[in-house]
């Protein structure tokens, strides 16, 4: 899937190195960090990464996982649990058109034993 791509790792970059240009948001789950930046960032193709008023969800790959495992750990240590594991991450994207942001999810999930 599309989601495996570079610009979805620059956006994660850009906030791991510039944190206050997010907002993060507790929804309530433990293993999610779930955060919103401006739709005035610059973002490539916005089009297919940040849908408007709808869901993006993928899984990142194995390999997506494993090349960028420091900076997924460094979001997952913003969870309300920071055990889960790189398993598996999902990644959630929309484009929330009335509020003029971006929103960006990482689900963390780790394979039961």
């Amino acid at each position: 899937m599309a989601t495996n791509s570079d610009s979805l790792y620059n956006v994660l970059y850009r906030i791991d190195r510039k944190p206050e240009m997010a907002t993060i948001n507790h929804i309530g789950y433990n293993n999610v960090v779930n955060m919103t930046f401006p739709d005035t960032t610059l973002v490539s193709e916005p089009n297919i990464y940040f849908p408007d008023n709808s869901l993006l969800v993928d899984r990142f790959s194995d390999d997506f996982v494993a090349k960028n495992s420091d900076i997924l750990d460094r979001f997952q240590q913003k969870t309300r649990e920071k055990d889960h594991g790189l398993e598996s991450v999902w990644v959630t994207t929309a484009h929330i058109l009335d509020k003029h942001e971006y929103m960006i999810e990482l689900t963390f999930e780790s394979s039961p034993m």
